[in-house]
Formats: C-alpha cells, sequence, structure tokens
C-alpha cells in the first residue's frame, strides 16, 4: 500500500496543474476540446484525491489531519469538492481556474512536506473526532471558497462601473451568478460548521470541562453567526448581490484573523496535535 500512497501523493499536484491548465485554456480561449475535458479531468483528480485520503486513512489508522501537511491535503480536496458541487449545481465551468489553482497550490505543499503519521496522541484516533475535524476542514473551506466568489464578484462588479469590458468581462458569470454562486458555498460552509459545532461540543463535553470559553470553540461560534445572519438576511430581508457578498468577505476575514489569534496568542486545548 506504501508505493502506491507514494505514488498518488506524487501525481496530485501534476494532475491538479493538469485541470487548472485545462481550465485556464477553456476560460481564456474558449477552446471547446478544453471545455468537453474540464469535468473527466475534475472528476480524475478528485477521484485520485479521495482515494489517497481513504488509503492513508487505512494504512496509518486515522483521518488524515494529524500533521500540517495531512491537513493542507484535505484542504486541497475540500477546495476541490466544494467547487464540483457549485460547477455542478450553475452549470457554469468559467470559474474552475480560479478556485482549483488554489487546490493545485495547496497540495503542491502537501505533497513536498507529507510524511509518515503513525506516532499521534491517541483523541486523533476517535472516529468522532475525526467527523468533527472533517466537517471543520469542509466548512471553513467552503466559506474561503465563498470569498474567492466574493472577490470575483466586486472584480466583475469594478470593471462594469469603470465602463472596462475585457477578458474578465467577456469570460465570467454575471454578477448575479457569482453572488449566487459565493451565497452557494457560504450555505454549504454554514452547514458544515453548525456539524461542527454540534459534535465538537458533545465530544468535548466529556473531555474538556468549560469548552464553551475556549477561544477555538469561540471563534468558530462567532464566524458561523456572520455565516448565518448573512443567509438569514438573504432569504427574509431580500438581501442580494453586494450585501450577501460583504457579508461573506466579512466572515472570511474573522475566519482568518481568529485562526491567527488562536494559532499564536490565545490558548486554547486544540494544540493537542
Amino acid at each position: 500500500m506504501r508505493p502506491l500512497i507514494d505514488l498518488v501523493n506524487t501525481l496530485l499536484p501534476m494532475l491538479y496543474a493538469v485541470a487548472t491548465m485545462n481550465y485556464s485554456i477553456d476560460f481564456f480561449r474558449e477552446d471547446p476540446f478544453a471545455k468537453r475535458m474540464n469535468r473527466p479531468l475534475l472528476g480524475t483528480v478528485v477521484g485520485l484525491h479521495a482515494l489517497y485520503v481513504v488509503l492513508r486513512t487505512l494504512m496509518y489508522g486515522h483521518i488524515p489531519l494529524a500533521s500540517p501537511a495531512e491537513v493542507l491535503t484535505m484542504v486541497a480536496l475540500a477546495v476541490a469538492l466544494v467547487y464540483v458541487v457549485i460547477e455542478l449545481s450553475m452549470d457554469n465551468q468559467k470559474t474552475g481556474m480560479f478556485v482549483l489553482a488554489f487546490s493545485f497550490a495547496i497540495q503542491t505543499l502537501a505533497s513536498a512536506f507529507m510524511r509518515d503519521t503513525y506516532e499521534i496522541p491517541e483523541v486523533l484516533r476517535s472516529p468522532l473526532f475525526g467527523v468533527h475535524t472533517t466537517s471543520a476542514v469542509i466548512g471553513y473551506t467552503a466559506c474561503a471558497v465563498s470569498a474567492i466568489y466574493g472577490v470575483l464578484y466586486l472584480l466583475l462588479y469594478h470593471d462594469l462601473k469603470s465602463s472596462r469590458f475585457g477578458i474578465v468581462y467577456q469570460r465570467l458569470p454575471s454578477l448575479d451568478i457569482l453572488a449566487r454562486m459565493s451565497l452557494r458555498a457560504t450555505v454549504l460552509g454554514t452547514i458544515f460548521l453548525t456539524v461542527t459545532i454540534v459534535i465538537g461540543a458533545l465530544w468535548a463535553s466529556e473531555r474538556f470541562p468549560g469548552f464553551t470559553t475556549d477561544p477555538k470553540f469561540v471563534s468558530t461560534v462567532a464566524v458561523w453567526l456572520v455565516y448565518a445572519t448573512g443567509i438569514g438576511f438573504h432569504y427574509a430581508l431580500n438581501w442580494g448581490g453586494r450585501r450577501t457578498i460583504y457579508v461573506s468577505l466579512a466572515g472570511f476575514a474573522l475566519m482568518v484573523a481568529s485562526a491567527i489569534a488562536v494559532k499564536y496568542w490565545l490558548p486554547t486545548f486544540h494544540g493537542f496535535a
């Protein structure tokens, strides 16, 4: 199994690069062959990446989230999976280049620094903990993808306001579609963050009394509240376009700031990895 895992670890960055380049050719040249190959290439790399995660889980006895490199490979896969959901639900391939470039960059780092992870704290082998951490990765990643669509929305909006009708205007989906893509990523992220909070609370209640005051838990709830508020305002008050985009970007900014604060300044029991 080890040779196969090493082989796939080497192939993944190259396959993400090929998929990203193919989406780029479709974006800039609107090549019919590139457009036809987008989904087969994406399906191949995502399927192989999912197999890689399963193989590492079986070999090391835990979901690959026990080291920085393992977290990175899970994030790269989550970005691709979130994009697949959005592309299929919106039936639009014109943003693949922008999103998959992140999967390529993240997986390149993950493959370069991937190491064996036999010796890990026993707590990381808990199935409930695995569900908690996996849902957290998907939730935060979906929110990051929402921010990517938010930036694309603002770029297109700025070009329209400036009457610049270049390649961005010609190739990107309309403002309405970009806003809906961002919203769908936000909804997906909020759902998984909800699972993260609930499972985390159930799991930590017996092992870490007072977990509700833990900075990581508090920051996750705060991020969830921002995104949930944006979704609520969208449906209850008919918010659309820039308003929901700004809420998404604010939630992403809070997510990054809180992650840095918890990592370097605030004490948390989440440091057991």
